[in-house]
């Protein structure tokens, strides 16, 4: 296949393709930056391709709270393809140029009609990888994380991230300049060592939720590593297995990241084998499951949603030391 054709299957789909051979996302856009002089927003007529770690994406999703427009903003501006069709884009853009007032209005109209989607989206994630991988129960704990996975899905109908996600599936060779044309052009350009191949086996997803359903495949598969910071509770793709602090600027700091202070916050608040947070999440295991069992029933939703928003902060501040352990204690048994 073409590597021009893959670029514009890649456009014209959502601008994201996923690389399992080498764990990496393919991201191509057309940058919209913001000219402060004119106080417009300017948009790129030439696309930019960039290469991140796979999982990246499903990371900066989670991440992204909805309820706060500039985390949506800077979502869109880095993923703007994977929301919104390249030519309806294009519209908003006269003459790829487009003022603050209008491009505002557009990004709040986008949002406000896709937000409750966005957060369903956001909430399944977070319970699949609960269940598969970041505090599995004590029957799956023996089992692979995909495994649990094939497991959540015969049990749990209403997850419906879990239904089939369609995507195109290509292999393409990638030389890193031209080669030529005829068979002798080419033989002579691989001939030199500073000319390269690469193959990459490409997956084009769909739609969103493929998007972060393949994802979270790969990750299952132990292809990835997708760790929630023990810090700032935000999730990142660690290079290494053993890493549980992102390289984020740690809250309350101006320099230091969560990896830099992070031995000293495992010393003060004793995070390895913490009883509580142990009980913590036995209790969020236990709300969720029967949400997802009882999707019917007003008061488990309602129960585990108020449960889970609230408990992310709670978890937040006991890990910086805002909140007592006796304190956090008593907050679990109360909604226990």
């Amino acid at each position: 296949m073409d590597e021009n054709a893959y670029i514009q299957d890649i456009i014209s789909g959502l601008g994201l393709a996923l690389n399992e051979k080498n764990n990496s996302e393919i991201i191509i856009n057309y940058p919209i930056k913001y000219d402060k002089k004119s106080m417009q927003f300017m948009m790129n007529t030439d696309y930019q391709i960039t290469m991140q770690k796979l999982g990246s994406f499903l990371a900066d999703f989670l991440n992204t709270d909805f309820d706060i427009f500039e985390n949506f903003f800077e979502l869109f501006i880095k993923y703007s393809l994977t929301f919104f069709d390249l030519k309806k884009i294009q519209k908003i853009f006269d003459k790829n140029i487009c003022s603050e007032l209008n491009f505002r209005e557009f990004l709040e109209k986008l949002l406000e009609k896709n937000k409750n989607e966005y957060k369903k989206l956001q909430e399944q994630t977070d319970m699949i990888l609960d269940y598969c991988l970041l505090n599995p129960n004590k029957k799956a704990i023996s089992f692979k994380p995909i495994e649990r996975l094939y497991v959540l899905r015969r049990i749990a109908s209403n997850l419906t991230l879990l239904n089939e996600n369609k995507a195109s599936y290509y292999s393409v060779n990638l030389f890193s300049s031209y080669p030529g044309k005829s068979e002798k052009e080419i033989y002579d350009f691989l001939s030199q060592k500073k000319n390269r191949v690469t193959e990459y086996d490409l997956i084009l997803p769909y739609n969103l939720s493929a998007i972060i359903y393949k994802s979270i495949c790969s990750i299952l598969k132990g292809n990835v590593y997708l760790k929630s910071c023990k810090n700032c509770n935000r999730y990142f793709i660690a290079t290494n297995k053993s890493y549980n602090y992102c390289e984020n600027i740690a809250p309350g700091e101006k320099k230091k990241t969560c990896r830099e202070i992070g031995r000293r916050l495992v010393f003060e608040n004793n995070k390895n084998n913490d009883p509580i947070l142990a009980s913590y999440y036995q209790l969020y295991n236990r709300k969720a499951m029967m949400k997802s069992r009882n999707s019917d029933i007003a008061k488990y939703i309602t129960d585990f949603d108020k449960f889970k928003e609230t408990g992310k902060k709670k978890v937040a501040q006991y890990k910086n030391g805002k909140l007592s352990p006796d304190d956090f204690k008593r907050w679990i048994e109360k909604n226990g």
